[in-house]
């Protein structure tokens, strides 16, 4: 009776591991992932529309803050030229 419950809690400690493994993670948004080719890539090895938006946001939310960067900028004069 011992070995079926022992037998019986291993089972289901290795099902409750593998059912934590089968979640998707969605990938982290950089430069790199969020290139043209790449993205497409990303987005369809997910399956979940939810992964797939946030992905799709976090993409979006990187690229408005690099061009934001690259839009802004402030005059600075030249030195005076003393000769």
């Amino acid at each position: 009776m011992l070995s079926k419950w022992t037998s019986l809690s291993a089972a289901l400690g290795i099902a409750v591991l593998l059912a934590g493994c089968s979640e998707e993670k969605v990938p982290q948004a950089t430069e790199v992932t969020c290139a043209p080719d790449q993205y497409e890539q990303h987005l369809a090895s997910l399956s979940k529309d939810a992964n797939k938006q946030q992905f799709k946001d976090a993409c979006q939310a990187l690229l408005a803050d690099k061009n934001k960067n690259l839009s802004d900028w402030t005059f600075k004069k030249s030195p005076k030229d003393d000769f």
